[in-house]
């Protein structure tokens, strides 16, 4: 397996950032060639502890040390923080790969330098248990090296795809939104479940595993997910009574509206 040899910086130490110094930990990234910075000490103190890697409360220390930095802060916060090191990029020429929702390459650019080399990035929660789906969006600077340092960075915690930037809102509506879908549809079922007689822990556990299952089946096979939902639909069975209803209620034009209004705020938000 490849690995990045470059050193890792991290400005920003919250949950996305944890899961990603997880994956490259675990998978075998040097911890001495990766560096984290925060305000919040307890943060650092648990990665350090945890992953061994190095920590400081320094965001300049980050761009003195790492070869890619990785900006991991929250979106209302990015323009302060890019201000604070925008100096430091002058002095050497850094790979910034940026988590912060919504916020655009061409900001980015605007706030570094115009030759900045720039990969957008948008991961999603199960990144959190190695299980997430991420899109990586690089910027007409960024370097085939870069590209694939990007990847290897996100295989760590999942599956990458290398998209337009043009394509992030959509992407965005449909999976970095969908754990959310997939835990109410969890949500829906449960509260569907209450004639089982079963503890409520357990019917989560076997919905759950349901869900994974039939994912993992879809993505295993060949067959269509419209084949395999025909499969298990037998004529005049129970299977096929729920989707009729589905199809009364018009589920699948209601699921194709919401994907395209979670699209249009998601253009909006990135433009305000």
């Amino acid at each position: 397996m490849k690995e990045i040899n470059e050193v890792i910086g991290f400005i920003g130490a919250g949950n996305m950032a944890t899961a990603l110094i997880s994956g490259l930990v675990n998978g075998r990234h040097d911890p001495s060639r990766i560096i984290a910075s925060s305000p919040e000490e307890e943060h650092l103190k648990k990665l350090s502890n945890e992953y061994g890697i190095n920590t400081t409360h320094n965001n300049l220390e980050i761009l003195e040390l790492a070869d890619v930095v990785i900006l991991a802060v929250k979106p209302n916060i990015i323009s302060s923080v890019l201000e604070e090191i925008k100096k430091k990029t002058l002095q050497k020429d850094h790979l910034f790969i940026s988590i912060a929702a919504g916020i655009k390459i061409e900001k980015l650019e605007s706030l570094l330098k115009e030759s900045a080399r720039v990969i957008r990035a948008m991961p999603n929660t199960p990144a959190s248990i190695m299980e997430g789906v991420t899109a990586i969006a690089p910027n007409k600077n960024a370097r085939p090296l870069d590209i694939e340092n990007a990847k290897l960075l996100f295989e760590s915690v999942g599956t990458v795809a290398e998209i337009k930037e043009k394509d992030i809102d959509i992407f965005t509506a449909l999976i970095g939104s969908g754990p959310a879908y997939v835990f109410y549809l969890i949500e829906s079922l449960l509260e569907s479940s209450e004639s089982l007689e079963l503890p409520k822990e357990e019917k989560i556990n076997l919905l759950a595993s349901m869900i994974a299952g039939s994912a993992n089946l879809a993505k295993q096979v060949e067959d269509s997910p419209e084949s395999l939902r025909k499969k298990v639909t037998s004529p005049g069975g129970v299977t096929q009574r729920a989707i009729e209803e589905f199809e009364i209620n018009n589920l699948k034009n209601l699921i194709k509206k919401s994907m395209k209004v979670a699209e249009k705020k998601s253009i909006e938000l990135g433009e305000s």
